[in-house]
């Protein structure tokens, strides 16, 4: 009898755990209107081992680990120490603890201590932690766009 009741009570929270296991999955992919999935509270990961050459963008959350040459566009970016961007960088919200070789472009940005950066930064907000490397102008921008275009017709012209 001891044993039975022991049974019992085990298998209760065990589909309990499953029914909620089930309800997260279908919360997390939800698919949207026009075929894409909706974006998840977890981040997009590109791991160390891999190596990119060309453009990236998502609406979501993205951390890059691994090296990119080409463009890169996330809303919110977070570039790992073990990551290296040759090209551009956009992003609402951007941490850089990698090394970026390139423009950045962003809302709010934050370089941590291990950061190095070798290019120009727009931005709304920025913050810079001891121990950053960083060799290129600072702008503060109202409304960055992304596009080294965009930035460079907010500059004053030139008059001849």
């Amino acid at each position: 009898m001891i044993f039975n009741s022991w049974k019992i009570r085990r298998t209760k929270p065990e589909s309990k755990t499953s029914f909620m296991k089930e309800q997260h999955e279908k919360e997390s992919n939800k698919i949207v209107s026009n075929g894409t999935f909706e974006a998840s509270s977890s981040p997009s990961l590109l791991g160390k081992e891999i190596k990119i050459l060309g453009k990236i963008s998502s609406t979501g959350a993205l951390q890059l680990d691994g090296v990119l040459e080409g463009e890169i566009k996330a809303s919110k970016l977070v570039i790992e120490k073990s990551a290296k961007v040759v090209g551009s960088v956009t992003s609402e919200d951007l941490v850089i603890k990698g090394r970026i070789i390139g423009p950045v472009f962003g809302k709010k940005v934050r370089f941590g201590a291990s950061a190095r950066v070798e290019g120009d930064t727009f931005h709304e907000t920025i913050a810079i932690e001891d121990g950053a490397y960083y060799e290129g102008s600072i702008r503060r921008h109202s409304n960055v766009s992304g596009t080294p275009n965009a930035a460079a017709n907010d500059k004053p012209a030139k008059s001849n």
